[in-house]
């Protein structure tokens, strides 16, 4: 497991990556690109966007059981399951 600045690196780089995403969605529906094309490129994006919540979430289960002795309390199970 990384640590939490190791995550919170990750995460970081990961929403850089997809904010260059979305800005190119942005410039592809200005430019009239086939919304086939598009959409390819929404799905992309959204699926960048769900790795990077679930590598967060992961550390934050993870430091949540850390801080309970190996418990998880259920305010983190109501975050983990709105997820």
């Amino acid at each position: 497991m990384q640590d939490q600045e190791g995550t919170q690196a990750d995460v970081l780089r990961r929403l850089r990556r997809i904010e260059g995403q979305v800005r190119g969605l942005q410039r592809m529906v200005e430019e009239g690109v086939p919304c086939r094309d598009v959409l390819s490129q929404f799905k992309a994006t959204r699926t960048a966007l769900d790795s990077a919540g679930r590598l967060l979430l992961t550390e934050f289960l993870a430091q949540s059981i850390i801080r309970g002795n190996g418990e998880i309390d259920s305010e983190t199970l109501e975050t983990f399951l709105r997820f």
